[in-house]
């Protein structure tokens, strides 16, 4: 006579975690653990709306610092250079990036062919002390560092893909 088969459901499916953390649980008949019987789980709670955003804001930040590395083209940034703006989002700091023709629409043309030094002092005139570094990346583009979020457009409304 052939071994009796276990009727009791698999050790995987008393760990259902198909997602993340399910919405409703039960319990398995053989062994009383705990699992989730649903595959997915989305958290609006309002109390995560910090963290989330916190989150958000920080892989943004490193996206845009990255991409300076990456693809096609070379980057005129040393490492040095590279270390000093890793260590602004290590450090919370915000890091935006914009292109030529959103930089130029949102805060002049002059700023083209100027310095970035002189392009700091600007912003910091227009959104307060918060702005921290201003510098060209690669593909035409500018990074502005800042503390916190600067008020103000293009900031306040800026989409961290």
């Amino acid at each position: 006579m052939p071994a009796r088969k276990n009727t009791t459901t698999s050790r995987k499916n008393y760990y259902n975690w198909g997602g993340s953390y399910g919405g409703t649980w039960s319990t398995g008949r053989a062994t009383g653990r705990a699992y989730a019987t649903t595959a997915s789980f989305t958290c609006n709670s309002p109390r995560y709306n910090t963290v989330k955003n916190e989150c958000q804001w920080r892989m943004g930040s490193y996206q845009n610092v990255y991409t300076q590395f990456t693809g096609a083209g070379t980057t005129n940034w040393s490492p040095t250079i590279a270390n000093r703006w890793v260590k602004y989002v290590n450090n919370g700091y915000q890091v935006y990036k914009f292109t030529q023709a959103e930089f130029t629409r949102h805060f002049g043309t002059q700023w083209t062919y100027g310095s970035t030094t002189a392009t700091r002092r600007y912003l910091a005139r227009k959104h307060g002390n918060c702005i921290k570094d201003v510098t060209k990346g690669k593909g035409n583009c500018w990074l502005i560092a800042a503390t916190r979020t600067p008020t103000g457009r293009p900031f306040h409304n800026y989409n961290w893909k």
